[in-house]
């Protein structure tokens, strides 16, 4: 079955398409999409991984079967988009690696000024 066909058959059914998008804004990435209207080569559709509608130029879309999906999924890291609190996680984790060792910096400046202190 040609790509078109199986975008129109997913169109009425509202069944989900496992793509690949060779273009926009994460590029040769996986995607799932359910199209809401296919005309002049394109398909404005859902894309379920931002969640927002989108326009693709069909002839810039390769369709995925499950096992290639799975294995697009397993290796691509922005494939699902982290939730706030995945982002807030990564970002304490981040300042947590950072302000250790400045706090390490800080109590041995804090100990020199002190001693410096007490020696005068």
């Amino acid at each position: 079955m040609k790509k078109k066909q199986i975008l129109i058959e997913a169109q009425i059914t509202g069944k989900k398409v496992k793509v690949v998008y060779k273009s926009g804004s994460q590029p040769n990435h996986a995607r799932e999409i359910i199209p809401l209207k296919i005309e002049n080569g394109n398909v404005f559709a859902k894309c379920l991984n931002s969640n927002t509608n989108k326009l693709f130029r069909i002839s810039k879309l390769k369709l995925l079967t499950d096992e290639q999906y799975t294995h697009f999924a397993k290796w691509d890291l922005n494939f699902i988009s982290p939730t706030d609190y995945e982002i807030y996680e990564i970002k304490r984790n981040q300042l947590k690696k950072t302000i250790f060792p400045l706090s390490i910096i800080l109590v041995i400046l804090v100990s020199l000024f002190y001693i410096q202190v007490k020696t005068s």
